[in-house]
């Protein structure tokens, strides 16, 4: 089974086009975001996906803007809607945030947001439970050290249908651990019965570009560096599909260039 896969959102079907075609005839993993709403788009992927004489693997990420996991309390109408949308394509389990801002990170205030966010993740549990719909969430805005927090949490709690989505290019904007770090907790969370979803995607360190590989290549980017730190960034992917061989790593990148990304990579790996 391939494994890495692309990324479209539900805004331009000319743009997209192309690439769920690819994922398609690839049998490769394919991540819909439900941001847009755009008809012409959501039409192009639903026949798409039907038409499909092998079903492909597909994820869907909620629209994070509405539905993060900080607000998701009263927001269930919603949270249903857009799981209906998600399994009307195939999609077995999406993606959030937990909120579209950083959360406090005072010591003091630690024990009133596990009691806040307590109570949303329950909220999303008997919602997914229901709907037999797992939700990955994404890091964003904090440390490694928030999500072993949370994640402990989540365990604590005896929730069966919260996952993980680990996002390459915000560990590397937001966190202070390198790297290496980050995937020996991801592969202590995998051990632990946690499902991870994979987002890849370049930066320079300093913003949250989303730039292909090919881009970076070009640059010189993918060279390892303190991230990284004995990976370059290919080093990096094959890593992943060592040690994540079930997961699905899938590229945040321009429509335009996802296909030439994926052909890179892969050609890299020798796939």
């Amino acid at each position: 089974m391939q494994t890495f896969g692309y990324k479209i959102v539900d805004k331009s079907h000319e743009e997209i086009g192309p690439v769920v075609s690819a994922a398609i005839g690839q049998q490769r993993p394919l991540e819909v975001g439900l941001y847009f709403g755009n008809p012409a788009a959501w039409e192009l992927i639903r026949s798409s996906l039907r038409e499909a004489s092998v079903p492909i693997p597909v994820s869907t990420h909620l629209d994070h803007q509405r539905l993060s996991l900080f607000h998701l309390a009263g927001m269930e109408g919603q949270l249903h809607q857009q799981i209906t949308q998600a399994q009307e394509i195939g999609s077995t389990y999406s993606i959030t945030h937990i909120h579209n801002r950083p959360t406090s990170q005072r010591p003091a205030h630690r024990k009133a947001l596990a009691e806040y966010l307590t109570r949303q993740l329950q909220v999303l549990e008997a919602v997914c439970a229901e709907r037999q719909h797992p939700i990955h969430i994404e890091n964003t805005y904090h440390n490694l050290e928030f999500y072993r927090w949370f994640f402990d949490l989540v365990e604590r709690l005896e929730l069966r249908h919260i996952h993980h989505c680990f996002d390459i290019g915000h560990a590397k904007i937001w966190s202070l651990e390198k790297l290496p770090q980050w995937f020996l907790w991801l592969r202590e969370l995998a051990d632990r019965g946690f499902r991870i979803h994979f987002h890849l995607h370049a930066n320079n360190g300093l913003e949250d570009q989303h730039l292909s590989f090919v881009e970076t290549e070009a640059t010189g980017m993918n060279r390892a560096d303190s991230y990284t730190l004995k990976w370059d960034y290919f080093e990096v992917m094959a890593e992943l599909r060592e040690h994540f061989p079930d997961s699905r790593k899938v590229f945040e990148v321009k429509p335009r260039q996802a296909l030439e990304n994926m052909a890179l990579v892969m050609g890299r790996l020798g796939r």
